[in-house]
């Protein structure tokens, strides 16, 4: 048994492989690679691709009623969330509230409506992404989007799945990094805090599958 690893971390590590992508279904469809970078791109473009994202409050965030300011708002996941719900999701109060619309309803619309979206006043994207990068993170909203609430319950943090086959993909994928108890790594940027793998699972489950399905940017 792995100690420090919670059931809803292992939970989290079994629907990766079920979810994973669902290309393949579509008409239209990108590899493993391009959808899992732009997971990564909507998560923090930034850090991803090694630039420093802009010092001036995104144009788009100003027109809502976030509280954060800076290079934080040019972050996607700032608006629209872990669970790609936005306002109607876990973003519907504290300190993450904008009001803004998640990204959902775009699953399984065409990377070029996609990127239109992405080049519109409102969001401003072909300023920092090159025109591949904008396409991967079409491909990702349209393509790599799981239904959350469907995994997670929205109330609870109580995730679906089993943990035993989570168990295995941990033990293969993850030990490297995290270790066996899942604390070789202290996730935390606070000093003096510690922060692990379990925790984050427990705390913010909706992360913790956006960064188990699409890894971490960097």
């Amino acid at each position: 048994m792995m100690l420090g690893m919670t059931k809803s971390a292992l939970k989290c590590l079994y629907f990766p492989l079920v979810l994973l992508f669902s290309s393949s279904l579509m008409a239209e469809s990108y590899d493993n690679y391009a959808l899992a970078e732009g997971g990564r791109l909507y998560d923090n473009w930034a850090l991803e691709l090694g630039k420093e994202a802009p010092k001036t409050t995104h144009p788009g965030y100003n027109d809502y009623k976030g509280k954060k300011r800076g290079a934080a708002t040019w972050r996607c996941k700032e608006c629209h969330g872990w669970d790609y719900e936005g306002a109607m999701g876990i973003y519907g109060k504290g300190q993450h509230y904008t009001g803004t619309k998640g990204i959902s309803a775009y699953r399984g619309a065409s990377v070029d409506e996609i990127v239109m979206v992405l080049r519109n006043d409102n969001h401003g994207f072909e300023r920092v992404f090159t025109e591949e990068q904008l396409t991967k993170v079409a491909a990702f909203v349209g393509q790599g989007l799981i239904n959350m609430r469907a995994v997670i319950n929205p109330r609870t943090k109580k995730v679906a799945g089993e943990a035993s086959k989570g168990r295995l993909t941990y033990q293969e994928q993850c030990t490297l990094c995290h270790g066996s108890s899942g604390k070789a790594r202290n996730l935390s940027k606070k000093r003096g805090q510690k922060l692990y793998l379990g925790d984050v699972a427990n705390q913010n489950p909706w992360k913790a599958m956006h960064k188990i399905r699409f890894g971490h940017p960097g």
